[in-house]
């Protein structure tokens, strides 16, 4: 399993907008197309204004293919980036490998 890790920077005051299109659009629309779910957290203390979110996939092509998946859909296109497009001003993204002991979502 192999988990891309996504860590985002928000405007100031910009969490709940940003939190909100995620659960409402983009969650779903990922899910759709296969990717899994394995975590989602917002600062509250220390660096604030930030998100992390982590995606599962089973190896490298169902993460292509799922990318590829949400990239062509029309929901994602047409209404989630249109609703958090501003509201990043940084993002860093990390392919992370899992340990044999490691937690593995459903």
């Amino acid at each position: 399993m192999i988990y891309d890790f996504r860590m985002y920077t928000l405007k100031p005051g910009a969490t709940s907008d940003y939190r909100a299109g995620a659960k409402e659009i983009g969650l779903p629309v990922r899910q759709r197309h296969g990717a899994v779910l394995a975590g989602w957290y917002y600062s509250e203390i220390g660096d604030l204004n930030q998100v992390t979110h982590i995606w599962a996939f089973d190896d490298l092509k169902h993460l292509k293919d799922a990318k590829d998946a949400v990239a062509a859909d029309p929901e994602w296109t047409g209404t989630y980036i249109p609703r958090v497009r501003g509201l990043p001003v940084a993002q860093n993204t990390y392919l992370m490998n899992t340990t044999e002991f490691g937690p593995v979502p459903d």
